[in-house]
C-alpha cells in the first residue's frame, strides 16, 4: 500500500539530495527575485482603517483626506500617519531625497518674486508666520534678487488691459467677488452685430439718398484709409444702384460703401448711429447683403477683392467685432500678395521710377499700395490687442515694408481750392502718410527696446540703459510732431480737431506711453522702489511720473471722441482702459506705501491732479458702449470697485497742451 506524502516523516537525509550526496549541489532556479531587504524589516499591513471605521469594525477605503464613509456622514476622518518602519532602506532613501527636493522647491518659490506676470509664490505651509514677517521677507528678496531674473515682455511693451488687471497689485486689493461682478452673463443683453433688418427692399435706394451715403463715407470713413478713387467709385456705386444690385464684385463694393456711409458721422457723439436707429439698421442690412457676395471674392486676383475685404473689416471694427474684423483684414492682406506692384521686377521699377511714368500706371500703383498698407497695419493693430493662439504678437519686431504708398499724381485740371473732393484727398493722404511714418517709428523704438533688454538681462541695468536713451526717443517724437503739415498740426487746440488730427494725437500718446512704460511697470511691480532699484530709483520715479502724466493726457485728449463711432473706437477703449488701470494702480500703490510707512525717506511718485475724474470718464465710456461689446465688463468693475474717493479738491487741472 502506497503512502501519501503527508504520511511520510521528514528525513533530511532522504530524497534526491541524499541520492546525489556525492555530486556537487546545483542551486534550484528561482521563479522570481527575492524582495529587497528581506532581512532589514518585518512585513506589516500596508494600511490601517481610520478611527471611525475601526470603532465600527468596518472596512475603510483610506481615501485622502477623508474616507468615503466619513465624507458621507460628515464625520472627521482621523487616519494614522504612515509608519515608515514598513519601508525597505531603498524606499526610505527615496523619501529622504523627496523631502530634500520639497524643501528646495519651497525656498525657490519664496525667492522667485519677479515672475513674468508678477505672481508671488508665498509658502503657505507655515501657519504661524505673521503678515509683517512675510512682507519683510518679500522686501528683502526684492532688494537682492528682483532685478536678476529675465524680464517679461509686459515689462517692456504695454500689454492689453486684460493682462494688467491680473497684476498682483489689483488681485490683492480686490476680492474675487468684485472681479467677477463685472463679467457679463449670458442673460445680459448684448446687441448683435447682425440686425434682423436684412432685406434690401426696405432700404431707401433713391439716388439722392445714395449720394448722401457717399458723402458720409468719403468725408468720415474713407478719409482715414484712402484705398479708393473717389470719382470712379462714386460713378460705380451710382451706376450699380441705378442698374440693380447683382452678384458682381462691384455690387459688393457698392453695398459696403453704403453700409459704412450709414454708420459714419461727423466727429462727435454718434447718437444717430446707435443700435435701434434707422441708420444702424440700414447699415446692417447693407452689410448683410454684401456678406453674401464676399465669398465670391476670396479666390479673385482683382484689386477690388482686397478692397472689399478690407472695408468689411472696417465695418466689423465699427460694430465692435474685432476678431471678425481681423479675419477680414487678414484675408485682404492675403489677397494683396498677388498684386503686380509687389513683384520683384516691379519693385525695382518702382524704386527707380521717374517723373515721366505713365499716369495710368501711377494711379494703379497708388490704389494697390494703399489697400496693401491699410490691410497690413490694420491686421497687426488688431492682432496686438487680441489673443491669437496661433499667431505671434510681434509688435516689437515688426519689419514694416521698405516703401511708403505712392500718393495720387498731380491733377491736370485747373486748381480749384474750393473743391471739397481735392481737399479731402489732400488731407486724407497727409494723414495716411503721417500715420504710417509714426507706426514705423513706433516699430523701430519697440525693436530697439527689445534689443536693449537682450543686452541687459536684469531689470536694473535695463532700466538704466533705457533712462539713457529716453531723451533721444523724446526728440524723435517731437521731431515727428513738428514735421506735420499745417492742416494736421498739433498747434491747433484739441477742441478744434477733426477726426484725422484726433487720431494722430492718440497715436502720438501711444508712442510716449511706450517710451515710459518700463519705468511705470517697474514702479507698479516692486514693493519698495528705493530698496529694489537703489542706484536707479530716482530716474525710475521721474519717468514713472511722466508716464502717469501722459496717461492722464490720453484720457483728456480722447474724451471728445469717447462717444464717436468709427473703426478706431475699440482700440481707443483698449488704450484708455489701460491708462485708467495704470492711474488706479498707482493710486493703490501710493495708498499702500503710505499705510505701511515705506514712503518715509524713500523715493515716491506723485499722481497728477485730476486722475479721479479721468477714471470716472472711462467708466462712463465703458457704460456707453457696454450694450455692444462684452470685452470690457471686468475692466469696468475693477475700475469702479477700486476707485478711491478723491482726497481733497484738486488745486489745478492738468493741461494736455503742456506735452502736446
Amino acid at each position: 500500500m502506497e503512502s501519501s506524502v503527508g504520511d511520510l516523516p521528514h528525513d533530511p537525509s532522504s530524497g534526491p539530495s541524499a541520492a546525489t550526496a556525492d555530486q556537487p549541489t546545483q542551486p534550484a532556479p528561482r521563479t522570481r527575485p527575492a524582495p529587497r531587504g528581506t532581512a532589514s524589516y518585518q512585513r506589516k499591513r500596508a494600511v490601517k482603517a481610520c478611527q471611525v471605521c475601526r470603532a465600527r469594525r468596518t472596512k475603510c477605503d483610506n481615501l485622502k483626506p477623508s474616507c468615503s464613509f466619513c465624507l458621507k456622514v460628515g464625520a472627521k476622518c482621523i487616519q494614522s500617519p504612515v509608519d515608515l518602519s514598513s519601508f525597505d532602506p531603498a524606499s526610505l532613501k527615496i523619501l529622504e531625497r523627496l523631502d530634500d527636493l520639497e524643501e528646495l522647491m519651497r525656498s525657490v518659490s519664496v525667492q522667485s518674486t519677479e515672475l513674468p506676470h508678477k505672481i508671488r509664490a508665498v509658502d503657505t505651509s507655515q501657519p504661524t508666520t505673521r503678515p509683517s514677517e512675510a512682507t519683510d521677507s518679500l522686501r528683502d528678496v526684492d532688494e537682492q534678487q528682483a532685478t536678476a531674473l529675465p524680464l517679461s515682455i509686459d515689462t517692456i511693451i504695454p500689454p492689453p488691459p486684460s493682462r494688467i488687471i491680473s497684476m498682483e497689485l489689483f488681485s490683492r486689493n480686490l476680492s474675487p467677488e468684485q472681479e467677477q461682478h463685472g463679467l457679463l452673463h449670458p442673460d445680459q443683453t448684448v446687441v448683435s452685430a447682425i440686425s434682423p433688418a436684412s432685406t434690401m427692399g426696405i432700404l431707401d435706394m433713391e439716388p439722392r439718398r445714395v449720394n448722401d451715403l457717399l458723402d458720409s463715407f468719403f468725408s468720415f470713413a474713407h478719409v482715414k484709409n484712402p484705398i479708393l478713387d473717389e470719382t470712379s467709385t462714386r460713378h460705380m456705386v451710382l451706376s450699380t444702384i441705378m442698374n440693380g444690385v447683382d452678384w458682381s464684385p462691384e455690387s459688393c463694393l457698392a453695398l459696403l460703401v453704403c453700409a459704412l456711409g450709414s454708420l459714419s458721422t461727423s466727429f462727435g457723439p454718434s447718437h444717430d448711429a446707435m443700435p435701434g436707429t434707422i441708420a444702424y439698421n440700414n447699415a446692417m442690412a447693407f452689410f448683410q447683403a454684401a456678406q453674401k457676395r464676399l465669398g465670391l471674392l476670396i479666390s479673385s486676383d482683382e484689386l477690388i477683392a482686397p478692397q472689399c475685404l478690407f472695408l468689411a473689416g472696417v465695418f466689423m471694427m465699427c460694430v465692435f467685432q474685432p476678431l471678425k474684423a481681423w479675419r477680414y483684414f487678414l484675408q485682404a492682406l492675403a489677397g494683396c500678395q498677388q498684386l503686380p506692384f509687389l513683384a520683384p521686377e516691379n519693385q525695382e521699377k518702382y524704386h527707380g521710377i521717374s517723373d515721366g511714368s505713365h499716369p495710368q500706371d501711377h494711379a494703379i500703383d497708388t490704389l494697390q499700395q494703399a489697400v496693401y498698407w491699410s490691410a497690413w497695419k490694420s491686421e497687426r493693430e488688431v492682432r496686438s490687442t487680441n489673443y491669437m493662439p496661433d499667431f505671434v504678437n510681434d509688435m516689437s519686431t515688426n519689419i514694416y515694408p521698405p516703401f511708403f504708398p505712392t500718393p495720387p499724381a498731380p491733377r491736370t485740371e485747373p486748381d480749384t481750392s474750393a473743391d471739397p473732393r481735392r481737399e479731402r484727398e489732400q488731407i486724407s493722404w497727409y494723414f495716411y502718410l503721417a500715420e504710417i511714418s509714426l507706426r514705423r517709428l513706433t516699430a523701430r523704438m519697440s525693436a530697439g527696446m527689445m534689443e536693449l533688454q537682450a543686452q541687459h538681462k536684469d531689470q536694473q541695468s535695463f532700466l538704466a540703459a533705457m533712462a539713457a536713451v529716453v531723451p533721444e526717443h523724446e526728440a524723435q517724437v517731437n521731431s515727428w510732431i513738428s514735421s506735420l503739415p499745417p492742416n494736421l498740426s498739433f498747434g491747433a487746440p484739441p477742441e478744434e480737431d477733426d477726426v484725422c488730427r484726433f487720431v494722430l494725437r492718440g497715436h502720438a500718446i501711444n508712442l510716449f506711453e511706450l517710451i515710459y512704460w518700463p519705468f511705470i511697470s517697474a514702479y507698479l511691480s516692486c514693493e519698495d522702489l528705493s530698496r529694489s532699484f537703489a542706484s536707479t530709483s530716482s530716474s525710475i520715479a521721474h519717468y514713472a511720473e511722466r508716464s502717469l502724466h501722459y496717461h492722464l493726457v490720453r484720457l483728456t485728449l480722447n474724451k471728445p471722441g469717447y462717444k464717436h463711432r468709427h473703426h478706431g473706437t475699440n482700440p481707443m477703449m483698449q488704450t484708455c482702459s489701460r491708462s485708467a488701470l495704470v492711474l488706479l494702480g498707482a493710486s493703490i500703490k501710493c495708498e499702500t506705501t503710505r499705510a505701511q510707512g515705506t514712503d518715509r525717506g524713500g523715493t515716491t511718485v506723485t499722481l497728477p491732479q485730476g486722475w479721479q475724474e479721468g477714471i470716472d470718464d472711462i467708466i462712463d465710456l465703458l457704460d456707453y458702449w457696454g450694450n455692444e461689446t462684452r470685452d470690457f465688463g471686468k475692466i469696468r468693475t475693477v475700475l469702479d470697485q477700486g476707485r478711491m474717493p478723491a482726497n481733497g479738491s484738486a488745486s489745478w487741472t492738468y493741461a494736455p497742451q503742456e506735452y502736446m
